[in-house]
């Protein structure tokens, strides 16, 4: 395997995936250690049983996000990533929300279509999107690449730095929409990102760094149909994700 960013080295990122892992299956066991009490009438936490088994599902999605994406850092096969792609999507089921989980369901989609998963996978986040709709340009974007008849609002949750993806999406020639998708990856997105938890962590915390990607850019440039070759060496691209869709 090898790295497919160059801020980790693969013992950090392996041992990394190690420790979410376990930390995924311990919180598993504390759901069901808290789900007999619930059954015996037993109250062990200042917050009820069900907020605190919540909360959990919530870590559990958060670490598999985090296993999903060092996966593709450490170099392992686009197979194995995909693999945990649809443990997140299945984690999501049960946590997420339209008002905290933006990037949640922007990267959800953005790699649903780089795999070109099946409609049941993808259908499911749609689904998450009906019944809480955040009303977002780029993931009505995003979900309509699948869905023709959905609307897209002129809205943008987070609009640093992803009203920028607008200007490339609505971008009629090719050349001009892949130089805004270069100009988005080395000037607006990573920079925009600076509220994120994961920004800097390079730098802050290398041990707990599992990747920056921007999966968006990936997606964009799939339905658009640019020449991914372009972005093979510009940082944040997810370029074999493109370019494995391509090949197959």
């Amino acid at each position: 395997m090898v790295l497919r960013d160059t801020f980790s080295d693969k013992n950090n990122i392996n041992g990394l995936i190690h420790v979410f892992k376990k930390a995924i299956l311990d919180s598993e066991k504390r759901i069901q250690a808290i789900e007999q009490d619930e059954k015996e009438g037993v109250q062990k936490f200042s917050l009820d049983n069900k907020i605190v088994i919540s909360n959990i599902r919530s870590s559990i999605s958060r670490y598999q996000k985090e296993i999903m994406v060092a996966t593709y850092t450490a170099g392992h096969s686009i197979e194995n990533f995909k693999c945990e792609y649809i443990k997140y999507v299945e984690s999501l089921q049960l946590t997420w929300k339209g008002n905290s989980g933006y990037e949640q369901m922007i990267w959800a989609l953005s790699i649903g279509i780089l795999l070109d998963v099946d409609e049941e996978i993808f259908e499911k986040l749609v689904d998450l999107v009906r019944k809480d709709d955040p009303e977002d340009y780029l993931i009505d974007y995003l979900i309509q690449s699948r869905h023709p008849e959905w609307t897209i609002r002129i809205n943008y949750n987070f609009p640093r730095p992803y009203s920028f993806t607008r200007k490339i999406i609505e971008e009629e020639n090719s050349e001009q929409a892949l130089k805004l998708l270069k100009e988005y990856l080395v000037k607006k997105w990573y920079q925009g990102s600076r509220d994120t938890g994961w920004y800097n962590l390079h730098k802050t915390n290398n041990r707990s760094y599992y990747g920056y990607w921007s999966f968006e850019s990936g997606a964009l440039c799939k339905l658009k149909g640019l020449d991914y070759k372009e972005l093979e060496e510009l940082p944040y691209f997810p370029y074999d994700l493109v370019a494995e869709g391509e090949i197959e």
